[in-house]
């Protein structure tokens, strides 16, 4: 069985993914997105839908400044995935709380959050009897330092992701779900048609965004590069409504609150392959860490745990633009833990690319070529 030949094809259909195929398909871009589970249930699913501030205007870094485009973004879509599709996926400038325990977990904040200002990003050091009086369930007398950053932002990332898919089957995506690919096969540097359990697939260009599993395509086609699966494991309590009601952090662990007093808590930073699920350890040490930052948790009944693999690569970065193995070939995967923050901008740089016009932003910092020096891989745009 054949497809018929779209303008995209999409392997992945994560956040990343189908972000990617809504911007192109208002482009007027004709798209299929493929995955081999279901569309938006992997990392996109799992996570926790926390957007740290950012600021555009006063970025230098590249990927701060995916990180301001994509905080530019997010309240437009948002707003343009409502009126579309009826899915409101609670975008909303909470603010976050940053508070340490230990003496060198407060210098470290101190240090990480001192630069902020001068990136645009507003910081509040906070007294107890401010912490208190904006978190009251909060017990400020355990921390020894305490900030607040009032523009950090959240949103209901299952509920974005419902939106994505809906908006894109209404401009016409086609979403093809439990179609796993292993093989891109490469005719004389390009992709005519990929093989799959649904057929063969033909697009005039191909897009990877398959997360942590990118790295197994990229092998299959001898590209080296640093995509490695982390699992992190979450819980969920249901809570009074207002108990908390911003996102707080603690290093890289945080509690999220949720409009109807759901509150979900993680994470973990665990290699362990491509091996999902929880384990009662792990559980019991993130139930122990929200019980000690807020008191009004202990002893809630747990009501849900669930795990993701997030796609990390060996420097932090994602992998954007083009594969040079074939000229129609293209990748934007290994966001770590900031897929769903990045994936406005992700999708707005990438279709610039695919569509011959110049990527809002720089990209060339994002090739795979940075792994190596050989003429493999990613091509810097």
């Amino acid at each position: 069985m054949s497809h018929g030949q779209h303008d995209v094809l999409i392997i992945g259909a994560g956040v990343i993914g189908l972000s990617l195929a809504w911007e192109l398909s208002n482009r007027g871009k004709t798209v299929h997105v493929i995955d081999a589970n279901l569309p938006g249930r992997e990392a996109s699913w799992a996570g926790g839908g926390i957007l740290p501030d950012a600021n555009l205007q006063y970025a230098l870094d590249p990927l701060d400044k995916l990180r301001g485009l994509s905080q530019q973004l997010h309240p437009i879509w948002a707003e343009r995935l409502k009126i579309e599709t009826g899915i409101d996926n609670h975008f909303e400038v909470c603010g976050g709380v940053h508070v340490a325990r230990r003496t060198g977990e407060a210098a470290a904040l101190a240090g990480l959050l001192a630069t902020l200002p001068a990136e645009g990003i507003a910081v509040e050091k906070l007294n107890s009897q401010q912490l208190r009086k904006l978190e009251p369930a909060l017990d400020p007398d355990q921390f020894l330092a305490a900030y607040y950053l009032p523009n950090d932002a959240l949103l209901r990332n299952p509920r974005h992701l419902q939106a994505l898919v809906a908006a894109c089957e209404k401009n016409g995506v086609l979403i093809t779900p439990h179609c796993a690919v292993t093989d891109i096969p490469i005719d004389l540097g390009h992709i005519h048609s990929v093989p799959s359990p649904q057929g063969s697939l033909r697009a005039k260009q191909i897009c990877i965004t398959a997360g942590a599993w990118s790295a197994m395509l990229l092998q299959q086609l001898n590209i080296e590069n640093g995509i490695v699966p982390i699992r992190g494991q979450m819980l969920l309590y249901q809570a009074a409504a207002g108990t908390i009601n911003r996102v707080i952090n603690e290093g890289s662990r945080y509690v999220i609150p949720r409009r109807d007093g759901h509150i979900l808590v993680g994470s973990c930073e665990e290699e362990v392959g491509f091996e999902k699920g929880t384990t009662p350890q792990m559980l019991d040490q993130l139930a122990d860490f929200a019980g000690q930052l807020i008191p009004p948790l202990n002893g809630l009944e747990i009501k849900q745990s669930w795990s993701g693999l997030r796609p990390a690569s060996f420097d932090g970065m994602p992998y954007l633009g083009r594969i040079t193995a074939a000229d129609n070939l293209f990748i934007a995967a290994g966001h770590f833990r900031s897929g769903l923050h990045l994936s406005p901008a992700t999708a707005v740089v990438m279709a610039d690319l695919m569509t011959g016009d110049t990527p809002a932003i720089d990209i060339s910092h994002f090739s795979i070529l940075r792994n190596n020096n050989t003429p493999e891989g990613l091509s810097p745009v």
